[in-house]
C-alpha cells in the first residue's frame, strides 16, 4: 500500500459495525465491517478486515502513549468514517459512533 495518493482519490464515506477491538499493537484500533463494502462474514472473514484508526480530538496528543485512549468502542458498536485511500478501502478511519441496540435477529 502506498500513501502517495492519500486524500486525492475522492472521499469514500461509510457506516459499519465493529467486529474486533483486540489491537495487537495496543493503538486502540478496531476492525470494522463496512456496510455495502465487505459483504457478510462468509464473503470477508473478520481476520481479513483492516485495522481502522480512530480519529482523536486535537486535545489528545495521540503520540508515544500520551493523550486519551480511543478504547470506548465495543464489538457491535455502529461507527462511521471514511477510507483515507478512497476506493482502495485499505485505510479505514473511524470518525465517530452512533447510538444503537444490538439486533438479536439480523
Amino acid at each position: 500500500m502506498t500513501t502517495k495518493n492519500l486524500g486525492i482519490e475522492g472521499f469514500f464515506w461509510w457506516f459499519g459495525v465493529v467486529e474486533d477491538r483486540n489491537d495487537p499493537q495496543k493503538l486502540g484500533r478496531v476492525k470494522v465491517r463496512v456496510h455495502n463494502f465487505h459483504g457478510t462474514k462468509v464473503d470477508t472473514i473478520t481476520d481479513d478486515l483492516q485495522w481502522a484508526f480512530i480519529i482523536m480530538p486535537p486535545t489528545s496528543a495521540s503520540y508515544q502513549k500520551t493523550g486519551l485512549a480511543p478504547t470506548g468502542l465495543m464489538v457491535g458498536s455502529t461507527v462511521f468514517g471514511f477510507f483515507a485511500d478512497g476506493g482502495e478501502g485499505q485505510m479505514p478511519m473511524v470518525m465517530g459512533s452512533l447510538p444503537g441496540i444490538e439486533d438479536k435477529d439480523p
